[in-house]
């Protein structure tokens, strides 16, 4: 049903600064209700911890999705894929949700020098505390490509990477990418929506 992909936008209390990149769909792939009703979610991520983290939080808004690490690692996904494919479709699944970290970039950009109004007084100026001098301020943004692939088709439907400037916690890089994710698949006509 469309629930499915409506648990990704109540993901939406993430941070404000990320946005879709680039998105991909396969010609005439849409989302079908009731064609998937066992979907399992694999983030990869930098540890176990983090990848338990971000599952967790896209699993426990739809009972459609369920966590991938109680079955295997992300190294044995990276080891034998197939395998683990077709693990996948002999317990029933219809298709895999993956959110792959791609890379972080620093961005440093320099940020204009001002001048400090508190110290004013009488229209004398005290000269070094009133002029701030300017420096560099560094972001880091993050980059994560999430795709939706059906094991019934056995082909990717769907893809899309994101950018998240300085999320503090990776539930809220997770909130942020899914709530961007749902939209941008409304916008491809993938899934149902406004």
């Amino acid at each position: 049903m469309k629930k499915i992909f409506f648990a990704l936008c109540l993901l939406a209390a993430g941070c404000s600064s990320t946005s879709v990149m680039n998105s991909w769909k396969a010609p005439n792939a849409t989302y079908s209700p009731g064609e998937f009703k066992k979907v399992i979610v694999v983030a990869f991520a930098k540890d176990e911890k983090s990848r338990k983290t971000a599952e967790d939080q896209i699993v426990s808004y739809n009972k459609t999705f369920h966590a991938s690490y109680p079955l295997f690692t992300s190294k044995q996904v990276m080891e034998d894929s197939v395998k683990v494919k077709n693990m996948l479709k002999a317990e029933g699944y219809d298709a895999v949700l993956i959110m792959k970290l791609i890379t972080t970039k620093a961005n440093s950009k320099f940020v204009n020098a001002g001048v400090n109004q508190s110290y004013t007084q009488n229209g004398i100026f005290y000269y070094q505390d009133y002029v701030k001098g300017g420096g560099y301020a560094t972001d880091m943004d993050y980059i994560v490509s999430t795709g939706f692939y059906s094991l019934k088709q056995d082909k990717l439907l769907w893809s899309g990477v994101t950018s998240s400037t300085n999320p503090k916690k990776i539930d809220r890089l997770v909130r942020a990418v899914s709530k961007e994710v749902a939209a941008k698949m409304r916008e491809d006509k993938f899934i149902p929506g406004k």
